[in-house]
């Protein structure tokens, strides 16, 4: 329906060569219209989109379908004009497979507000400062519970840990992930009692649950910079990464951070050494980092 809309504005001379449209998705279904009709109407407004992974990264879902889908994110590639990242990796993974170019992937960071979202759950009735000081002992898992996410790994460590309690927040009907991982979420329910399940299909019941733990973990094979690592420091929770694709540069390297992947005895001892830790503030630059690419993707569209 949004493609529609712009083709409608194209069809009645609303838009024009000074017009940049923007989509939120590189793989945006019906795209290519807006493609198709800049060439026939030769109206050269530009197309701005954020590419999330694509079939360029061997661990997200898309990679299996890249025989397929890889011509065509290269003739997309060709007719976007702005393409935005969060790593410099994810970049150069684009270039080398022929999707945009150096000078049409521009990497800048997510396009998130911290101050726009405390504002939205205040608006709901929620205090974020109130609630951070509710502080409590716990470890939250926030990625979703797929394969891409290591979640066997989370698992491990909450039966390694008996004496931390853990929650994992599920904002679906249920946990949705193969069966392998279902069984062994469902002994760790029944045989751990330091693990909590914690419905969130209502959204401001994981922003509470957000803001009262004090460590958020991450284990993704699949990630790259997640809102949920922003939403955790913008929540006052220690994270905890692991070392991999662009978490450390995202930490700045910060040993205290970041544990060796899959390594469960390192990623215990961290853990060990941050349930004794405070939130440090100056972990807000990871957050002030990503609330300036939005105004950095307008000047980039030349837009301000």
């Amino acid at each position: 329906s949004q493609i529609y809309r712009v083709i409608k504005l194209l069809n009645d001379k609303k838009i024009t060569e000074n017009d940049t449209i923007y989509v939120e998705d590189f793989w945006h279904p019906g795209i290519e219209s807006l493609f198709y009709i800049r060439h026939l109407t030769k109206t050269n407004f530009k197309i701005g989109t954020f590419l999330h992974a694509q079939s360029v990264d061997d661990t997200d879902f898309a990679y299996n379908m890249k025989d397929w889908m890889r011509p065509i994110e290269i003739g997309y590639g060709k007719q976007y004009d702005y393409i935005f990242v969060t790593s410099a990796i994810l970049k150069n993974l684009c270039i080398k497979a022929g999707i945009g170019t150096e000078e049409s992937i521009h990497n800048i960071g997510l396009p998130y507000n911290s101050t726009r979202l405390v504002e939205q759950l205040a608006e709901r009735g929620i205090n974020v400062q109130q609630e951070i000081s509710k502080k409590e002992n716990y470890v939250l898992f926030s990625s979703r519970f797929d394969d891409e996410k290591d979640p066997m790994f989370f698992l491990d460590l909450v039966e390694s840990c008996p004496d931390i309690n853990f929650k994992l927040v599920n904002p679906r009907k249920t946990i949705t992930s193969n069966k392998e991982v279902l069984k062994r979420l469902s002994k760790v329910v029944e045989n751990c009692p330091n693990f909590e399940l914690v419905d969130t299909k209502i959204k401001e019941n994981y922003y509470k649950t957000l803001a009262h733990a004090k460590v958020q973990f991450n284990c993704a094979h699949q990630d790259w910079v997640s809102w949920t690592l922003l939403e955790a420091i913008t929540f006052k929770c220690i994270p905890l990464y692991p070392i991999w694709k662009d978490f450390p540069v995202e930490l700045h390297n910060d040993p205290k951070y970041l544990y060796i992947k899959r390594d469960l005895e390192d990623c215990k001892k961290k853990l060990y050494n941050l349930m004794d830790s405070d939130f440090d503030e100056s972990l807000n630059y990871i957050v002030q980092k990503h609330d300036d690419s939005w105004p950095n993707y307008l000047k980039t569209m030349n837009l301000i």
